[in-house]
């Protein structure tokens, strides 16, 4: 810096305007104001996105990184979300996530390749809702591999969804080789892994898949988790031969009497839709449960579900 260059004093407006952003009553009145004073406002933004007190109430900072959206100061936002935590307690760490989340979902406005390969950094770093869901918008099959990941985490699924689904066909055959990988292995899956795993199917069953992928995702027959079968029976329905679809339909009637309460809709449809060749499966055991003493068969909800199915499945 030039001898007796110094910075210019912040302008006294940009200054008010900035503390009101940390009013719960004005400060979101105050972010059409803090664009309309243009780049002079982004060093008192920056100042208080990147250095300001952390709270549990996120939104005055939230409210800031809308500003320096609004204000094209993306280098700002980046600088934010590549800065360390702050932190200090598990309260204030759910409040800054919040505000990291505002900042990555309004980072998705410039879709370049420098904003691309930050989002990648960032979801390499920590998976993010904000990040998950900036990065799904460049609908671009790189990003691929961190939207899987991202299924497995609670937070961050419904992006990763709705990102592989926005790509369609250019994601099933990732989607394919997710469904049918166990993580470490099959022996010792971890239940982020199988979460994963179901997210995977149940995409690939309202996608649709070919013969071709069905080759591959024939070995979901052999699982053991209910609601991979409901997924795998749904899929065959769609591709798989007559000898496939009876062996669908029949580890999936096996395991009825597991299926969650979420999902036995779909398994009953998918049994119906697996008809004739579900029909001797469901008849199957059908009779072993109408044989079993009358206090059990009142209580017996598959009974009822197989019941139904038989008069659904039955020829007309």
């Amino acid at each position: 810096m030039a001898s007796g260059a110094h910075n210019p004093e912040p302008d006294p407006e940009v200054t008010r305007l900035v503390r009101a952003l940390q009013s719960l009553v004005d400060g979101e009145s105050a972010i059409d104001e803090l664009v309309a004073c243009g780049p002079p406002a982004v060093p008192a933004l920056r100042e208080f996105l990147l250095n300001g007190r952390i709270s549990s109430v996120p939104q005055p900072r939230m409210w800031a990184a809308e500003a320096l959206a609004r204000l094209e100061a993306r280098d700002v936002l980046i600088e934010y979300l590549e800065a360390p935590d702050r932190a200090t307690d598990a309260q204030l760490s759910f409040g800054e996530d919040a505000v990291r989340n505002t900042a990555a979902r309004h980072l998705g406005r410039w879709h370049d390749e420098h904003t691309f390969a930050v989002l990648l950094r960032l979801c390499e770093r920590r998976l993010l809702p904000g990040v998950i869901e900036a990065l799904a918008g460049f609908e671009r099959a790189a990003a691929m591999p961190c939207l899987d990941r991202a299924l497995e985490d609670d937070f961050c699924r419904t992006p990763a969804e709705e990102g592989l689904r926005r790509m369609g066909p250019a994601a099933r055959g990732h989607l394919v080789f997710s469904a049918i990988s166990a993580l470490p292995d099959a022996e010792k899956e971890t239940p982020s892994s199988l979460g994963r795993r179901r997210r995977a199917a149940a995409m690939l069953a309202d996608m649709g898949v070919d013969a071709r992928d069905w080759g591959e995702l024939r070995r979901l027959l052999d699982e053991q988790d209910p609601e991979l079968l409901v997924s795998a029976a749904h899929i065959a329905t769609a591709c798989a031969g007559p000898e496939d679809r009876a062996a669908a339909a029949a580890v999936l009637v096996g395991k009825l009497g597991a299926v969650p309460w979420h999902a036995q809709e779909d398994a009953e449809a998918a049994l119906l839709a697996l008809a004739p060749e579900s029909i001797p499966a469901i008849q199957a055991e059908l009779s072993r449960r109408a044989a079993r003493p009358p206090l059990v068969r009142a209580s017996d909800e598959v009974l009822r579900m197989l019941l139904r199915l038989a008069g659904a499945a039955a020829p007309k």
